[in-house]
């Protein structure tokens, strides 16, 4: 399956007068902005999405519905616990392995979740970038054996694939 590992994109600092824990963050402007510009970017890639989970907190929801507006994505968004901040990749590979059933599958969480699955679920045991924020990775990911092997992931502030 092609499976696609989402950071959320920028959020509000936690410290404010209104949001004052990690679970209320909600994106910016700017990071709204730039997912959607990555996502149009990554659009080839991106259309044949069967499925999208998204980890529960509002800022990787929100990233998740502006990769489906952005991509007219027909399905709902569903939430996936096991994306949460203290998610494990053993965890999130069950999930997978529930859903062979789909060819492209999108999982929009944090980090260090979001690194640790790529080193955990691909042949990719020492990625040489950071996962920012509205980062995107590609695995071609074999469910039945739980790894796939590392494809590419987007660096949009130079707009170009890193391997």
């Amino acid at each position: 399956m092609k499976l696609f590992l989402i950071r959320h994109a920028e959020a509000i600092d936690y410290e404010t007068e209104s949001v004052r824990t990690d679970e209320l963050r909600y994106i910016t402007p700017k990071g709204r902005k730039i997912s959607s510009t990555v996502f149009k970017s990554l659009k080839d890639y991106l259309l044949d999405l069967d499925k999208v989970f998204t980890s529960p907190l509002i800022r990787a929801v929100q990233t998740a519905e502006v990769l489906a507006s952005t991509l007219k994505y027909k399905h709902d968004v569903e939430i996936a616990n096991e994306l949460l901040l203290n998610g494990s990749v053993a965890k999130v590979a069950q999930l997978l392995k529930r859903n062979t059933v789909f060819n492209s599958i999108a999982l929009v969480g944090h980090e260090p979740l979001i690194s640790l699955l790529i080193e955990g679920l691909s042949d990719k045991k020492e990625p040489n970038f950071q996962f920012k924020k509205s980062g995107v990775c590609f695995i071609e990911f074999d469910a039945d054996k739980g790894t796939g092997l590392f494809q590419w992931f987007y660096d949009y502030k130079n707009s170009q694939y890193i391997k």
